[in-house]
């Protein structure tokens, strides 16, 4: 984990655990079918609906896979810590990862990821030993077909409007939670607020059991 500067102003004892927002962020997970995690920089991880399911399990089932992992994401968290704007990365093994920097009075108080996401459309098992196979035997993973298999539940979000679309939509949602974290926002009028950028169905069906 890198080494964050608190401003003491700042309420360190406010979290993200309370409330409606871990519920919140797995709704938007399944809405999408997109893994999402959110971190406080205290290091309290909120929801972390194991974005790790499927190929990343399997990958991070070997040593050399959950150390490059490890890294992966401490430079992730590192390059958002330097410049505190949203952007789109890709991890050691190819996997797309939304980074959202969540600030609070000008601190950087925590991190919205969403990650396991194909940076093309990859539909055949020849197409992902493609773009996996070279990862796949560094890493020493034996059983194959068991990790093109768990592709089945993997998006894929393409260099243009998707991809834009996803980090905007993501760089909202986190500062609705910093609202309802650290100000007292309450999800009701984060809610309404929501509405007026989206399209009634999209909203009604992501927040209906909410």
């Amino acid at each position: 984990m890198p080494t964050y500067t608190r401003d003491l102003n700042v309420n360190q004892t406010v979290t993200f655990a309370t409330g409606q927002l871990p519920a919140l962020l797995k709704r938007f997970e399944r809405f999408y079918g997109v893994p999402l995690s959110l971190r406080s920089t205290t290091g309290e991880t909120v929801v972390k609906t194991d974005y790790f399911y499927g190929p990343c399990s399997m990958l991070r089932g070997t040593e050399r896979g959950r150390h490059r992992c490890k890294r992966s994401y401490k430079n992730v968290e590192d390059r958002l810590l330097r410049r505190k704007v949203p952007f789109v990365n890709i991890c050691y093994a190819g996997f797309l990862v939304f980074a959202i920097p969540l600030e609070f009075r000008g601190e950087m108080v925590g991190t919205l990821l969403g990650s396991q996401i194909l940076p093309m459309d990859l539909r055949s098992r020849s197409d992902l030993a493609m773009h996996f196979e070279h990862t796949i035997m560094a890493l020493g993973l034996h059983d194959h077909e068991a990790f093109y298999k768990s592709f089945e539940r993997v998006r894929a979000f393409r260099p243009d409007f998707e991809r834009v679309s996803l980090l905007n939509f993501l760089d909202q949602i986190g500062k609705h939670f910093i609202s309802m974290a650290f100000t007292g926002k309450t999800w009701a009028v984060a809610y309404r607020e929501m509405q007026n950028g989206l399209s009634g169905t999209f909203a009604s069906n992501m927040f209906r059991d909410i």
